[in-house]
């Protein structure tokens, strides 16, 4: 049973929690920052009384500050699913209700649902921003022995992680590098008709390539734990992470235009992902 408290409540829980992890903090802000880009004006309009004040670049973050908070453990599982190498990701949708795909769906059918109130609506919006940058992540859609990479401990350089945490982007930060807004800037957007393509695609094929992705996450040589990580290794996963949040943040703003947005749908200048910079 799904259980909503007030708006006011969701924003104090988001402004007074701490750090919080899956695709990092400012993994989760640069997809949103991206899909600003990408947004009808009418969708704009719709977002204002659901964010409540909020950008969309914070509004994924409350997801994670809630799951261990009393009252919401029961959301930890709606952040990932579990699959086999050369597993079917529909079949694993289908087994279990309590995985990312099936929370993702129920909540966009919330949002798009004017009966409800502007409070439950805006809960159902945070919920959405954040699961569709989680499906982007590889290891959301992961291998249940190790728990997504959890289980595995690896070095990056000095710091000591797991593989879980590396691919959540945090750990593959360079120091001094750019805030999560000039660093959607900086990422290389798609152009128009890839831009479509991407949001032409299913959640559940996000899922798949998230799944396909895993041959790259788990593509090094373990030695003793934890396992120290090449220097190649680390910069092709940067720059995969990098792609990974750009195509959250466009595939992001279409989900949002098409729930939100006019129903003859975006202009087709919005797809360049230029007007809105």
């Amino acid at each position: 049973v799904l259980r909503i408290v007030s708006l006011a409540a969701t924003t104090a829980g988001l402004l007074s929690s701490p750090a919080v992890l899956a695709f990092g903090p400012s993994g989760h802000r640069v997809a949103g920052h991206v899909a600003e880009r990408y947004l009808c004006a009418e969708t704009r309009a719709a977002l204002v009384p659901l964010l409540a004040g909020m950008t969309l670049a914070d509004a994924g973050l409350w997801p994670d500050t809630i799951r261990r908070q009393p009252g919401w453990e029961h959301t930890r599982p709606w952040h990932f699913i579990n699959v086999a190498d050369r597993g079917s990701v529909a079949r694993a949708a289908r087994k279990d209700a309590d995985n990312v795909l099936a929370a993702l769906a129920r909540f966009e059918q919330e949002l798009g649902d004017e009966s409800l109130t502007t409070s439950r609506r805006g809960i159902a919006l945070r919920f959405v921003v954040h699961f569709v940058a989680d499906l982007h992540q590889p290891l959301h859609v992961g291998r249940a022995e190790d728990r997504g990479g959890n289980l595995i401990p690896v070095l990056a350089g000095a710091r000591e992680t797991n593989l879980h945490a590396l691919w959540d982007g945090e750990p593959l930060r360079l120091p001094g590098g750019p805030g999560p807004r000039d660093r959607a800037r900086s990422l290389p957007g798609p152009a128009p008709d890839e831009a479509r393509r991407w949001q032409a695609a299913s959640p559940t094929d996000w899922a798949r390539e998230s799944q396909v992705l895993r041959r790259q996450v788990y593509g090094f040589r373990r030695g003793r734990d934890p396992t120290v990580l090449p220097a190649a290794y680390l910069a092709a996963a940067r720059s995969t992470v990098d792609r990974r949040l750009v195509q959250a943040g466009v595939r992001l703003a279409g989900r949002l235009n098409a729930v939100l947005g006019p129903a003859g749908g975006c202009p087709d200048e919005v797809a360049s992902g230029q007007p809105n910079l």
